[in-house]
């Protein structure tokens, strides 16, 4: 992994560059939308709205997935453009709070990620080595888990952790047919328990489509949870 030192300036100095995400091209198709109510330990604590869409292409359907997450005074808006096996070809997620700002963008190409970071002590710029085809998903960022059983409902997969530059594999497995409740409406779900290294796991349903419909993570006590069924 090579780090370039922070670069210390007053953030109102600093250049904000986006990744210029490609807009949806004639032809492209949403695949979801909708919203997630995000709770801890039973408690409401925010809401994600978001969007994926397909495009399709001669190397098969590219993605763009977009969010806006509120949880508190702090917002987050990821963006990602994915080939079509949901590896990410561009990422980028705003945080913002009352007191502070955060910004991370990276291009992911051939097993490299090549990211730069914003933060109150400046910038700074990353580049390490990933598993090739390695999928993005980012801490409190529930619609990424599409990608994950568009890929695979068996087996192991890489993910990249982007505000912490990381990667890890997940273990995943199905624990079969379940019903999931949305907006006083029973779903057929399957239940899908992906296991991290270290033990801790998370719990997913998606329909039969593959479109998630609840997220747990057991060991932080979030639950999110559709507001309404996917559209048909």
């Amino acid at each position: 992994m090579r780090t370039q030192p922070l670069v210390r300036r007053p953030l109102f100095l600093a250049v904000f560059v986006a990744i210029p995400l490609a807009s949806q091209a004639q032809g492209a198709k949403t695949i979801d939308e909708g919203s997630f109510t995000i709770t801890v330990n039973g408690q409401r604590v925010g809401r994600e709205d978001f969007s994926i869409a397909g495009t399709p292409t001669g190397r098969g359907t590219e993605y763009i997935a977009k969010a806006t997450i509120v949880m508190g005074d702090r917002r987050l808006m990821p963006a990602m453009q994915a080939d079509s096996s949901g590896a990410p070809m561009t990422y980028q997620i705003q945080t913002r709070s009352a007191s502070d700002q955060e910004w991370w963008s990276g291009t992911i190409s051939r097993g490299r990620v090549d990211a730069r970071m914003r933060t109150a002590k400046g910038e700074a710029r990353k580049e390490y080595i990933v598993t090739d085809g390695a999928i993005i998903l980012d801490d409190d960022v529930f619609h990424q888990y599409f990608f994950v059983v568009s890929r695979v409902r068996s087996g192991s997969i890489p993910v990249v952790i982007p505000r912490r530059n990381t990667q890890l594999t997940l273990a995943i497995a199905s624990a079969g047919p379940d019903r999931v409740t949305i907006a006083g409406k029973e779903l057929d779900a399957t239940h899908y328990v992906l296991t991290e290294p270290s033990g801790t796991t998370r719990d997913l349903w998606v329909d039969g489509r593959g479109l998630v419909l609840k997220v747990a993570i057991p060991s932080r006590g979030v639950v999110a949870l559709r507001d309404d069924p996917p559209a048909a």
